[in-house]
This record gives structure tokens, C-alpha cells and sequence, in this order.
């Protein structure tokens, strides 16, 4: 009887915990520090699907389901139509565009927004987006997308331009 009281308390509150691990904010920040870990750890000068699948390793160690290279479609009617591929689903939830690049340019932005837009489209719950850029330099570019049910306004420009 003790047993399976304990084993109960043990299942509610692991579950406790993945829900506040997961939260839209929690989960962002997460992200954002698994990038960083990869990046202190592997450096600059690894490709985008090395640092795409260190990237779910990290993910999948804390317990976060991750989907990588999904195919998105828009639907035109009730004709769906591939709008591309992006390169991370987390948890259902989470959308992310994934770069090697110098710094993140108004196209990466763009190419995210194509895919939030196509996701809710078609009835996912897309509750974050983030752009996530290995530089050259040995530091990671992270830029959160607001969302259209959070803004009035879903474009969006880097500082400084």
C-alpha cells in the first residue's frame, strides 16, 4: 500500500515538474541555455544538423520531446500546400529556425514567420518561435518571434535597422 502511495506521489510530481519545465517561458529560456552549453562546448565551425541534433540531445536529457526537419504545409481551401520544412517542433509548441551564420538577418526572421503562419494555419497551438544562430564568433544569437495573437503587428526588425 506504502508502495504504491509513494510510487502515485512520485508519478504527480514528476509530471508537476515537466509542466513547469514546459512552460511557453520556462521552455524558451531552456532552449536558449541548451544552445549556450553547445556552444561553450563544440565552439564555432560545426554545421547546422551537428548543432541541430546536440541541440535534441540536450532536449531529450531534460526530458523535452523534440521533432526535427517537419514538413509544413499551408492549406489553399482544403488543399494543403508544403510551405517548407523547419528545422525544430518542440513539444508541440515550440518553433524553431535553426542558422550557422554571422548574425541573424531580416530572411531568417522571415523564413520563421513563414512557418509560424503555416502552422497555425493549420491548428497546431504555436506558442513560441525562435530564431537560434551559431556565430562565428563563438556565441549564440537568440531572437524570440512575437507571436500574431500577441501583437497587433507580426513583422518584426533586428535593432539597428
Amino acid at each position: 500500500m506504502r508502495r504504491a502511495l509513494f510510487i502515485l506521489l512520485a508519478a504527480m510530481w514528476t509530471a508537476h515538474l515537466r509542466a513547469e519545465l514546459t512552460k511557453p517561458a520556462c521552455l524558451m529560456e531552456t532552449i536558449r541555455s541548451c544552445s549556450e552549453q553547445i556552444m561553450s562546448r563544440h565552439r564555432s565551425g560545426c554545421t547546422e544538423a551537428m548543432y541541430q541534433r546536440l541541440l535534441q540531445v540536450e532536449l531529450y536529457h531534460r526530458n523535452i520531446p523534440s521533432l526535427a526537419e517537419v514538413d509544413v504545409f499551408t492549406m489553399s481551401g482544403s488543399v494543403p500546400v508544403h510551405a517548407g520544412r523547419l528545422d525544430l517542433e518542440i513539444d508541440h509548441r515550440v518553433i524553431l529556425e535553426l542558422k550557422v551564420a554571422p548574425k541573424i538577418v531580416p530572411k531568417h526572421i522571415q523564413q520563421l514567420q513563414k512557418y509560424v503562419r503555416a502552422r497555425i494555419s493549420t491548428g497546431m497551438n504555436v506558442e513560441g518561435a525562435a530564431v537560434v544562430c551559431w556565430t562565428d564568433k563563438d556565441t549564440v544569437e537568440f531572437h524570440e518571434l512575437p507571436l500574431p495573437s500577441r501583437s497587433p503587428y507580426f513583422r518584426v526588425s533586428l535593432k539597428g535597422e
